[in-house]
């Protein structure tokens, strides 16, 4: 059985600030987690994206440099959280990101499942029974 509250605490502990519960069974957890970028990611972001093109304004410098750069930043941060939670925990689990969003790009928000080892879930079904 996963302790779904030592498990959230453990996120939150290591940097995921917002997290909301969307199914919870003995054997499994599936969570919404939101990763904040903090000042230095953006900042990080801003310069790579300045580096590439200069004209902060054009679709290339958000598309294919400055969004890029964040969801990348994201994925490594919170997948180094949820891998080290699956040994602190002794469970396996899955994620996925949804890009960053032009319009919302201070945050990445990612759906993650914790399940018992040797468990048969598949988060793409459970994305699809959820409706997410």
């Amino acid at each position: 059985m996963i302790n779904k509250e030592k498990l959230i605490s453990y996120l939150e502990e290591n940097g995921i600030e917002e997290i909301e519960e969307l199914k919870v069974k003995n054997d499994l957890v599936v969570l919404r987690l939101f990763y904040d970028f903090d000042e230095d990611e953006i900042k990080a972001a801003t310069a790579y994206a300045n580096d590439e093109e200069s004209d902060e304004e054009s679709d290339e410098w958000n598309d294919e440099y400055y969004l890029p750069y964040l969801n990348d930043v994201a994925v490594d941060n919170v997948g180094s959280i949820i891998e080290d939670s699956f040994e602190e925990f002794d469970i396996e689990g899955q994620f996925a990101s949804y890009d960053v969003d032009k319009e919302n790009s201070d945050y990445c928000e990612f759906i993650a499942a914790f399940f018992e080892k040797d468990s048969d879930y598949d988060l793409d079904e459970i994305i699809d029974e959820l409706n997410l």
